[in-house]
């Protein structure tokens, strides 16, 4: 499927990594003005350096509200919205704090209510809204039960603003484990091992690349067709 993003404005939230930054990249080669939202001023900084007057970016955090409110409030128009932004914890329950739920309450279900709240009233009838998931919301792990809840929340989410905010389209991309730097707190070796060990026991025999889910996304920005979908990118996990 073609997507030609020539003279659209998008913001991605959480784009100055992983999967965002990807997604990012790849809006710029199809034409697009991209709006970058991140948290960290130094991501912003190297994102800018490299795709230049092609971005806009700012730093806020999405969870806040009138963080949110200020930056709707320079952009006129959002032909689509998308964010993969997340700050996840994985621990047992009874060892998760206030904080920690907090965090990740902030980052992946109020901040995508925040941003929906505010700016689709400036998008336009053919306006799209991409959030992405995850994995955790069907296949239980020990030490992922907020993370799954905030993504089985946003599944829902998705389906009712489909209905109500229709004409625009709302739908949500649910990854599998992803080489991102999600992965960095662990060391290069251990890295490599864990995420080459659960790759193996997945039907495809690798985890998957931030490029293959930054291009779920756009596959749903491009798919006039698609709404209320959750679309399960995970080599087969869910299989």
């Amino acid at each position: 499927m073609s997507l030609n993003l020539e003279n659209k404005v998008i913001l991605v939230a959480g784009g100055s990594s992983g999967i965002g930054i990807a997604l990012v990249k790849q809006a710029v080669s199809l034409g697009a003005h991209v709006h970058v939202v991140g948290r960290s001023t130094e991501k912003l900084a190297l994102v800018q350096a490299s795709l230049g007057s092609s971005i806009t970016t700012h730093c806020a955090d999405i969870g806040i509200e009138c963080e949110v409110e200020e930056i709707a409030r320079t952009i006129p128009v959002v032909d689509h919205l998308v964010t993969t932004a997340a700050a996840l914890v994985f621990k047992p329950f009874l060892e998760t704090s206030r904080a920690d739920i907090d965090s990740m309450l902030g980052s992946k279900l109020i901040g995508p209510i925040n941003l929906v709240k505010h700016l689709a009233p400036r998008m336009p009838h053919s306006g799209s809204i991409t959030f992405y998931s995850g994995l955790a919301a069907y296949k239980a792990n020990a030490g992922a039960s907020i993370v799954a809840a905030v993504n089985g929340a946003l599944d829902g989410l998705t389906r009712t603003l489909a209905i109500e905010l229709a004409p625009i389209r709302v739908n949500v991309v649910s990854p599998g484990v992803v080489d991102s730097p999600t992965w960095d707190f662990l060391p290069a070796d251990t890295r490599s091992g864990a995420l080459g060990s659960i790759g193996d026991a997945l039907p495809v025999g690798r985890v998957g690349t931030t490029t293959e889910l930054a291009n779920a996304g756009l596959f749903l920005i491009a798919n006039g067709f698609a709404t209320g979908t959750v679309l399960q990118i995970d080599g087969g996990a869910n299989a």
